[in-house]
This record gives structure tokens, C-alpha cells and sequence, in this order.
């Protein structure tokens, strides 16, 4: 009897635990790494952006809001991704024209269209990154870039998390990239855009303070 009586207590203590955790995540924000430059931000009442969602990763969750920072075939919306009904896909090419950096107000998300590319691949005048603000946090998405001198506009901005890509092909390397997050000054900077996930990893270089490495497909809980 006192051993039954010991199960159905430790079911109930650990029913009331499951309940806790549930409890603990629930309504907060967070930010999944799809792959490659692909993020999906959901706000605390459950609205979701993506950015760059190209990569073949899940999309489940359909979008309510789309950004997209140039125009290469890999960071265009993936075909599995479903824009709601009512949703807006906004691309460099709206966020930036005649040298103006366009901000938006879309729902939940305040987010605001920066400086990105400055390398041979990417033209400063075609290429955006995007600061997205939710739930009184700010991410920093640099798109494809290089370190530009715009980047230290933004330490005064007090960024929560930043993503930078690191190739060094196409853009920066992770070298370079550990000198653009210095630049913005945020508390967590992360390594994108490698192009070699699975091996020896370019993060490996990628040195700022706040180093915050998410593997593909992972999720963190946004916080302050």
C-alpha cells in the first residue's frame, strides 16, 4: 500500500511539474534558426515573421509576415511556406528605395530596415538587414553583408540579439563578422549563413562577447 500510495504521489508531483514548465513558456516570445538565413520570430500572442525563409527547413507555422533582405534565390520564401490570408511579405525592394530605409508597424512587431551588403556581392543599394522589435526586445538581422560602417549606428540601439552571416564567401567570415558585432554592441550575437553545418563549423572563429550558437532548427525563448 505505501508503495502505491508512493506512485500515484510522484504521478501527481510530477502532473503539477509538467504543468510548471508548460506554465514558464508559455506566452513568451521566441526565435527558431531554420538554416542558413532563415528565422522564424514568434511574438508572445503567437503571431509569426520569418526572415529570409528560403531553406528547407519546417514550415508549419504559417506566416503572418514576411521580410526579405535581397533578392538571391536563397533567401526568397520557400514554396512550403504559407502566407496567411491578410499577411504581407515585405522585401528590399519596398524597405529601401531613393536611399530611404522604411519602418513598419505589422502587428505585434515593430521592424525597421537598416544598411546591409557593401562587398561585390551584395550593393548597399539593393541589400537590407532588419531590426525587428517584440515584446520590448530587439533583434538584429544583418542579411548578407559585410562589416559597414553603418553597423556602429546601431550600438546606441541596445540590441537584444544579433545574427551575422559568416561564409566568408559570399560575405564577411567569422573573423571579420567577431568585429561587425563589436561594432553593434548587442548581448547575443549569432553565427548565420555558414554553409557548413555538420562539420568543422566557420563558428568556430566567430568569437564576440554574448557568442550565442543555435543549431539548425533550434529554438530559444527571447528575453531581455
Amino acid at each position: 500500500m505505501k508503495k502505491l500510495k508512493h506512485i500515484i504521489c510522484s504521478v501527481i508531483i510530477g502532473s503539477l511539474m509538467i504543468g510548471v514548465c508548460a506554465c514558464s513558456s508559455k506566452g513568451k516570445a521566441t526565435l527558431t534558426y531554420i538554416g542558413h538565413a532563415s528565422v522564424k520570430i514568434v511574438a508572445s500572442d503567437g503571431t509569426v515573421l520569418y526572415i529570409d525563409p528560403s531553406y528547407n527547413g519546417d514550415y508549419s507555422d504559417d506566416a503572418d509576415y514576411i521580410l526579405v533582405t535581397h533578392q538571391h534565390d536563397d533567401h526568397k520564401p520557400n514554396p512550403n511556406l504559407t502566407l496567411k490570408e491578410g499577411g504581407r511579405l515585405i522585401d528590399n525592394l519596398e524597405a529601401l528605395h531613393d536611399g530611404i530605409y522604411e519602418t513598419y508597424e505589422l502587428g505585434p512587431f515593430k521592424v525597421e530596415a537598416v544598411p546591409a551588403g557593401g562587398n561585390p556581392n551584395h550593393n548597399v543599394k539593393y541589400c537590407v538587414g532588419y531590426l525587428v522589435t517584440v515584446d520590448g526586445i530587439t533583434i538584429y538581422h544583418a542579411g548578407d553583408t559585410s562589416k559597414i560602417e553603418q553597423m556602429g549606428d546601431l550600438k546606441s540601439r541596445n540590441i537584444d540579439y544579433a545574427m551575422f552571416p559568416i561564409d566568408g564567401i559570399y560575405n564577411m567570415d567569422a573573423i571579420e563578422a567577431t568585429e561587425a558585432a563589436a561594432l553593434v554592441g548587442a548581448k547575443h550575437n549569432i553565427p548565420i549563413h555558414e554553409f557548413d553545418q555538420g562539420g568543422s563549423k566557420k563558428s568556430d572563429n566567430f568569437n564576440p562577447d554574448g557568442k550565442l550558437v543555435i543549431e539548425y532548427g533550434g529554438t530559444i525563448t527571447l528575453k531581455k
